[in-house]
């Protein structure tokens, strides 16, 4: 039943990745497109790229966080095993992120879900070893490498209730690939067990926690450029909240407190920067003043702004740090929440929504060690306020998050130690 579930789903591919490519087209990331034809070598794995090596491992994750959470555990696979890493990703950004990283000696973009082209990619490649990063579960992917001989693994699993409830919907297919997997690391228990319900050997699947949060960096590279962007519009001495990986509905809500609070000033970084000018149209209409980080230096009255836009990568940790406090997008927008730790190890109060089913454990402990604060639409800017006002809260909530953030710290060691005991 589960290779009938399978075969069905390879008819529909393509129409599912025509369904993909025309939401992406109509949609304000439609610059995502700009490169789909030069992808196609890739994605249809038309002939090898580069060197083939005679052992390698293959590691796939989605996109750029996946990629950089799963570098120092690559860096140990590589010396366990001793020999190449080939890194898949489903995004062009994550492959470039990949490229950056020394400890990829090849860095590709997966090939499309299709189990013709999937078993062309292993036949050109010949790893020996396939380990999926997170929840990017592809069932031709997995079931070809099964099939082929290839060690599986899922690494840093993550699995929410969502998806487990989707994954009973095609129960034969689900249970045939997680029978056939080596072994399955979960970020927490409940994740665990969600692997086990779904048809993951219990023997086979561990609680390790995740490994995103052993690359917690409380020492961020921009550090200085950010301390004079701050003195540049005369924020040195106010009240800042940076607000990461934030999406329209969010970014709403802190153009809205901006309008009520003038003693409080607000960083926008937009989960996705190709979203700029959408927002920069947005604060436009809205009347607030505001800069934006790739063109302040060249704008006049920079200290009546009360929003700074980001628009660039690689700035979001050195604002975390040298800010007040935090707000994570994707959890007042039903994301899921994105990485409340990256903002907590600097030792920030964390505010976030209630959308936060991609880290519940996480969430949890911030909540009720005092690091987090819960808010919504409707009261965003009392609490962003609260904390203004009141700096022994500032104080005690920071401090309470940075001890949470520790304290997740070790899985990367944790999933070393599964890998060895099932040995090369």
């Amino acid at each position: 039943m589960g290779w009938l579930i399978l075969f069905v789903l390879n008819l529909f591919a393509p129409f599912a990745a025509l369904g993909v490519v025309l939401f992406f087209f109509f949609s304000s990331r439609r610059k995502l497109l700009k490169n789909l034809f030069g992808e196609v070598k890739e994605r249809f794995v038309f002939s090898p790229v580069g060197q083939r090596y005679e052992k390698s491992i293959w590691i796939h994750a989605a996109s750029v966080g996946e990629v950089r959470s799963v570098s120092k555990l690559a860096a140990l696979l590589k010396e366990y095993y001793g020999c190449h890493i080939i890194i898949t990703t489903s995004t062009a950004a994550g492959r470039a992120t990949a490229y950056k990283d020394i400890v990829f000696d090849k860095a590709l973009l997966a090939p499309v879900d299709c189990y013709p082209l999937i078993k062309r990619f292993i036949r050109f490649y010949k790893p020996s070893y396939l380990f999926v990063v997170e929840s990017d579960l592809w069932p031709n992917m997995l079931t070809a490498c099964i099939k082929n001989g290839i060690k599986t693994a899922i690494i840093n699993g993550r699995l929410s209730q969502r998806s487990a409830k989707r994954y009973k919907l095609l129960s034969p297919l689900v249970k045939m690939i997680l029978s056939g997997i080596s072994f399955i690391c979960a970020q927490t228990e409940e994740i665990r067990l969600r692997y086990i319900s779904c048809g993951g050997a219990e023997g086979k699947v561990y609680t390790c926690g995740n490994i995103k949060y052993d690359m917690l960096n409380d020492s961020p590279a921009r550090s200085a450029e950010v301390i004079s962007v701050l003195k540049k519009l005369g924020w040195e001495n106010s009240f800042t909240i940076t607000c990461g990986s934030t999406h329209e509905e969010e970014e709403t809500v802190i153009i809205n407190a901006a309008k009520q609070l003038n003693d409080v000033k607000f960083i926008i970084a937009p989960r996705h920067l190709e979203r700029t000018k959408q927002i920069v149209n947005n604060l436009k209409e809205s009347g607030v003043k505001f800069a934006v980080l790739s063109t302040y230096k060249k704008e006049k009255d920079l200290k009546e702004c009360n929003i700074l836009l980001a628009d660039a990568m690689g700035w979001l940790g050195s604002f975390y740090q040298n800010t007040s406090a935090a707000f994570v997008g994707g959890s007042i927008s039903r994301c899921g929440g994105h990485n409340f730790l990256e903002a907590a190890i600097f030792s920030k109060p964390v505010l976030f929504g209630k959308y936060y089913y991609n880290t519940p454990d996480v969430a949890a402990k911030l909540l009720s060690s005092g690091g987090g604060i819960l808010v919504d639409e409707n009261n965003f800017a009392i609490k962003a306020q609260e904390l203004c006002k009141n700096n022994s809260l500032l104080i005690s909530a920071g401090k309470a998050a940075g001890q949470c953030a520790l304290s997740f710290k070790g899985a990367t060691e944790k999933t070393l130690k599964v890998v060895e005991k099932y040995g090369k």
